[in-house]
């Protein structure tokens, strides 16, 4: 027969002290008016180390009001195929936090995905219940949802920039428009005057932060921006060959390796024709290693910070707003895919075509 389980009363009878002295201890906290000396203490320490007890963690949290437990929700599947893993980074973050603050982290996935994405509003309200609050991220968001937890105050933060009516949504982001901003002044910085956007152009808040600093920083210069939108990489590498570009800054929804394959079907060489710097880490798996310049989201850190910001929301703490809207740095990648602009009428530099094509020069 199995042994039963060791209760607050078995301790309590082992430290020769009463129940409410073993939950005070425990928990860490006293009433008002209540004194346990230091003695008491350890001897209700010694009773649990001796006998193996171990507080029933549901009852514990629901004596605190509250579960201790986070929920993760993302717009998109968490985990895709193809070995696409942009979410992972983030959560690894969630983790670390959630390990430091001694909270449990719930992922939500029973919402299903549809065309793509998830929804709260498909049977996901009533789960929300069971978190103190949620972490959201995802690319593409619902902002009425959003607006709806803002309205009935329910805790929660986005990972990732996110505007709203009065600023009261929380978020912890990357600073994609100064980031941009850097990427594109170091190609003016080389030379480069001809420089192209390659990506979509679309409402979600990254790619207007990352739009902005592109066009902020080219119209600074007297520049003239140059948008490539098709999702062709050979209508792409057409573009970049009919207007005569030198240098692209290319989103991360475009596959740079494709572009990369194209460009050189067009007698383009990276970077001695044209040089390519990634503004992000790509959505899509890279297959070949190549050393792309660029910057680096910092995305561990935007999850670990995101759950340490719910923490307090959830905690009802006055936060500033440098607080509630935090945006972080990221990283320069020096790569070498970035070079000054090939003089003309010069030859290019021969390079190593990937394997399956071959290096064309003109």
């Amino acid at each position: 027969m199995p042994r039963r389980r060791i209760t607050q009363a078995d301790v309590a009878a082992m430290a020769g002290v009463s129940q409410a002295t073993v939950s005070f201890v425990l928990n860490d906290r006293l009433p008002a008016g209540v004194h346990i000396s230091a003695d008491t203490r350890q001897r209700v320490l010694d009773a649990i180390r001796i006998t193996g007890y171990s507080a029933n963690p549901a009852a514990q949290r629901l004596a605190g009001g509250r579960n201790q437990i986070i929920g993760v929700f993302t717009y998109e599947a968490t985990f895709p195929g193809g070995g696409r893993d942009f979410y992972g980074p983030f959560l690894v973050g969630i983790e670390h936090a959630a390990e430091q603050l001694g909270i449990d982290i719930l992922l939500f996935t029973s919402a299903r995905v549809v065309d793509g994405r998830r929804r709260l509003t498909r049977d996901g309200w009533q789960r929300l219940g069971i978190a103190d609050g949620c972490l959201l991220l995802g690319q593409h968001e619902d902002r009425s949802e959003l607006q709806h937890l803002l309205d009935t105050n329910y805790p929660f933060a986005f990972i990732g920039k996110r505007t709203s009516e009065g600023g009261r949504l929380p978020y912890v982001g990357a600073d994609y428009v100064a980031a941009t901003r850097c990427a594109v002044e170091r190609l003016i910085a080389v030379g480069h005057r001809r420089i192209g956007y390659v990506g979509e152009l679309g409402t979600d808040q990254p790619t207007l932060d990352r739009l902005e600093g592109y066009r902020s920083t080219m119209q600074g210069t007297t520049l003239a921006a140059r948008l490539v939108t098709e999702e062709d990489p050979a209508a792409t590498a057409s573009a970049v060959v009919d207007q005569g570009l030198t240098a692209l800054v290319v989103a991360p929804e475009r596959d740079a390796e494709e572009l990369y394959d194209a460009l050189l079907l067009r007698g383009l060489a990276v970077p001695t024709d044209v040089s390519l710097l990634l503004l992000g880490q790509p959505q899509r798996r890279l297959r070949r290693p190549h050393e792309w310049s660029g910057f680096a989201i910092p995305r561990e850190e935007m999850g670990a910070r995101a759950l340490q910001l719910l923490s307090r929301l959830i905690a009802n703490q006055d936060l500033p707003e440098a607080d509630l809207h935090q945006l972080l740095d990221c990283t320069e990648v020096e790569g070498r895919t970035v070079a000054p602009p090939r003089a003309v009428g010069t030859s290019a530099t021969t390079t190593q075509a990937p394997a399956g094509l071959t290096q064309i020069t003109p």
